[in-house]
């Protein structure tokens, strides 16, 4: 247990902000937790160098409900804690070292984690990308939209995939009003899903998109659809993938699991996914996660700029008050 102060970096955050910091583990090198007051709904992330990409993601969010957010640094080397700052010493922000890279357990390990800091202290808890935002189409909040779902113990929400709409570098705007072009809605790699869980249900995470729950039950689509994972076998991923190289065949050559729901219903509940932002940001990405699917064929796959759907662009003024109060001291 800390006292009155603990000093993270060069700064001293009070003891009525954060709770504790758990010592060095195997796993974790380092844990910043906030106090636990009950909420609503969370979200559970991890990130790898996002620093530039953390306080609009937070303050969107924030600004369509949600209230805590469970956050897993994998191994960053820029300044994601310092960009982290306010949002930690206003309690808002669960901070976690997870040192061990995704491709060898480490998103399961943090995912697991989160559940087991959440239960008793958040009613839903949703496990998405920085790369993704989370909004309810109609404008609602998004407790008053999940208040409707707690029957369930969890509910999927299917993908919206956006392209780079043509940049090549990373834009002077915030990430919600520049990049305002996307697939189709029934496009095949939008039935990809991510999932909003009961804490106090879900026992295991299935991957990154679904999760095992107590008794055999089953999650939902925002249609109260109960959805089935279904996984994809080694060979019919690697047909898959040499398939989606052909033209006028669309299929996904990404997916390990997928849902058993093939209708992508967006209406109620919908997650925008900026799967590669500009040419440039992605070639950084690439960089940052050596990681080899991340090869300039996944970017021409997901660059898809169809449909023009400024969809979160209404929210804009709002982000940028919060971030302006953030920068100043005064998270809202």
């Amino acid at each position: 247990m800390v006292g009155v102060s603990q000093i993270v970096g060069k700064r001293a955050i009070t003891a009525s902000a954060l709770l504790l910091i758990v010592s060095k583990t195997k796993r974790t090198g380092w844990r910043i937790v906030s106090t636990m007051r009950p909420v609503y709904l969370s979200i559970c992330a991890i990130f790898k160098d996002e620093a530039p990409y953390l306080p609009e993601w937070i303050e969107f969010h924030r600004s369509v409900g949600v209230e805590r957010f469970f956050l897993y640094d994998n191994l960053s080397s820029d300044s994601g804690r310092q960009a982290l700052e306010p949002w930690l010493s206003a309690g808002l922000v669960s901070l976690s070292d997870c040192s061990m890279p995704l491709a060898q357990g480490g998103q399961r390990w943090a995912y697991t984690d989160a559940l087991t800091q959440a239960r008793n202290h958040t009613r839903w808890l949703a496990f998405i990308d920085l790369d993704e935002f989370l909004f309810s189409p109609e404008g609602l909040p998004l407790p008053d939209v999940l208040a409707e779902y707690e029957q369930h113990p969890g509910v999927v929400v299917n993908w919206q995939v956006y392209g780079s709409s043509g940049l090549t570098t990373r834009p002077g705007g915030l990430l919600i009003e520049s990049f305002v072009k996307r697939a189709r809605t029934q496009w095949v790699r939008n039935r990809r899903v991510k999932s909003i869980v009961d804490p106090a249900r879900a026992v295991r995470p299935l991957g990154p998109h679904f999760f095992e729950y107590a008794d055999g039950a089953l999650a939902v689509t925002e249609d109260h659809e109960p959805v089935r994972v279904i996984e994809r076998r080694a060979w019919a991923r690697r047909l898959r993938r040499r398939l989606s190289r052909l033209p006028l065949i669309e299929t996904d050559p990404y997916a390990v699991r997928h849902s058993s729901a093939r209708h992508v219903s967006v209406g109620r509940l919908r997650l925008n996914h900026y799967a590669v932002r500009s040419r440039q940001e992605f070639a950084q990405k690439i960089t940052r996660h050596n990681d080899s699917r991340l090869a300039f064929r996944y970017f021409d796959y997901h660059d898809r700029n169809e449909v023009h759907d400024p969809a979160l662009a209404p929210y804009t003024s709002e982000v940028r008050a919060r971030l302006a109060a953030a920068t100043e001291g005064r998270v809202q």
